[in-house]
């Protein structure tokens, strides 16, 4: 190796290590997301929690947008409140992923938040929700909410993703439940077991490691996340009112709209097969349980029309007949965000990303409290019922 050669390489990695440098301090100075810190999930541990009793700072790709500040709390949720084991008043739990985690929306705005302020002392209203999680996971949370903490009601929101993403053959995520497809055509439920690595934890110290994983993202390709920046962008610049959720050739409801007959057929096995094992798995009736079923946030006729069409349009339908053959309550949203779009103009979603903003969440709530469910959950009287 020549002199002129070692000092060209000592140069490389100096600039290297000073842009790197530089880099990191500016990063330290700009709102980057914190990151969770998820629990070692297994069978002793089954469901996603993070590590507990710490604030977070969320912001939203690139550009650091949706700044909101939040607490983790003594249970590992993303919650303002600590959840007591001991406490014997009438708990609902509040069952989703990271519409109902919400790390973008400031705890009281959030449809947990805004629940449990209306309780004045006498129940209890906790959320159980991660970024990730399928409508299989959200049997698992439930468990754990009914034995833990006694939950006698429980409100699970359903969300595009939440099918498919059931399934092995569709996803394969550590910290995750999943459908195996059996050799006798049957469909059983495993978990994906996440033990958290040391590199993952040192990184997390780094703010410009953060800013790439969690911010820019590293799960997408570069290409794909390129495309999707100048479609949000036009959409941005000419239709305000469908341009965080609208219905584009490639997905709808955040999944890939294409009904592909194998994936339909395959979601609506494992739907059925956790409405079905709900209710003994937790040990409380169908009754006890109302699903509160998100919808495209789009308000053309053609683009309604085209999101019933697409993957989730057929799956949602699906969802919501046979939950209600099998005595559960459901709240279809699309007739709340409607209703409160025509008469004030409303957008229920952030300008850069699909997850329910404030308003969506107070949406949430509003219909929440206009079930049969909540209605017997606080009683009559203001007191909790019991049938």
């Amino acid at each position: 190796m020549s002199a002129e050669f070692r000092k060209s390489l000592f140069l490389l990695v100096g600039s290297t290590v000073l842009w790197l440098a530089l880099a990191e301090g500016i990063c330290r100075l700009l709102p980057v997301h914190s990151g969770f810190e998820v629990q070692p999930v297994d069978a002793e541990n089954p469901i996603i929690r993070l590590r507990a009793n710490r604030d977070y700072l969320y912001s939203h790709g690139p550009f650091l947008t949706n700044l909101n500040r939040g607490h983790v709390n003594n249970y590992g949720f993303a919650n303002d409140r600590d959840y007591e084991p001991a406490d014997t008043r009438p708990l609902l739990a509040v069952i989703g992923d990271s519409y109902i985690e919400a790390a973008m929306v400031p705890y009281p705005q959030t449809l947990q938040g805004r629940l449990a302020a209306r309780q004045d002392g006498h129940r209890r209203v906790y959320s159980f929700g991660s970024s990730g999680s399928s409508l299989l996971d959200y049997l698992y949370y439930a468990i754990y909410a009914r034995q833990r903490f006694g939950a006698e009601w429980l409100v699970i929101t359903v969300v595009g993703n939440d099918f498919d993403e059931m399934l092995l053959r569709y996803k394969q995520s550590p910290a995750f439940h999943y459908f195996t497809e059996q050799a006798d055509g049957s469909l059983s439920p495993m978990l994906m077991e996440y033990h958290p690595a040391w590199w993952r934890t040192l990184l997390r110290r780094s703010a410009l490691a953060r800013y790439v994983v969690f911010n820019i993202g590293s799960t997408a390709p570069v290409v794909s996340r390129l495309v999707e920046g100048v479609t949000r962008l036009r959409l941005w610049l000419t239709d305000p009112i469908t341009r965080a959720n609208a219905v584009s050739p490639g997905f709808v409801g955040n999944s890939a709209s294409d009904a592909d007959p194998q994936r339909v057929e395959l979601s609506k096995r494992a739907t059925v097969w956790v409405l079905d094992h709900l209710p003994e798995s937790v040990g409380l009736p169908a009754s006890h349980v109302l699903l509160l079923m998100d919808g495209y946030r789009v308000f053309e006729p053609d683009q309604i029309e085209a999101a019933r069409q697409s993957f989730f349009g057929i799956m949602r339908e699906y969802l919501i007949g046979e939950a209600r053959r099998r005595g559960y309550e459901v709240q279809d949203m699309p007739e709340w965000f409607a209703r409160r779009h025509g008469r004030d103009g409303a957008v229920f979603d952030f300008p850069d990303d699909g997850h329910w903003s404030a308003l969506g969440h107070e949406e949430a709530a509003n219909a929440v409290i206009a079930s049969e469910l909540y209605r017997r959950f606080i009683g009559p009287d203001g007191q909790s019922g019991s049938n």
